[in-house]
């Protein structure tokens, strides 16, 4: 349902779908959804995934070194959280399907 609407819509959408998940898995679904296949977006939704985080409607279960640095120095596992689940619960009654989907 928050496919093609504001990335953070989509990262608590598929925090409550698929439960925790790395920063190197949830990336490459959203670079794929929004084709964004650079290292400048990649790192813009990486960035994402700490504000959603800061906000308090994910947090970090996991980190761990990225001993290639392919995706960072540090990756990080969050999962979505009671104030997620309500805030996308509220999302969901208020953002309509697109014209055309």
């Amino acid at each position: 349902m928050m496919e093609g609407r504001p990335f953070k819509f989509r990262i608590l959408e598929l925090l409550e779908e698929r439960g925790s998940m790395w920063n190197y898995e949830l990336v490459p679904i959203l670079q794929d959804e929004y084709n964004m296949h650079s290292d400048y977006y990649r790192d813009c939704l990486n960035f994402d995934l700490i504000e959603v985080a800061a906000s308090g409607m994910s947090c970090e279960v996991d980190e761990r070194l990225d001993e290639d640095e392919s995706f960072g120095h540090i990756l990080f596992k969050y999962k979505i959280t009671p104030l997620g689940v309500e805030l996308l619960n509220d999302l969901r009654s208020k953002v309509h399907v697109k014209k055309g989907e």
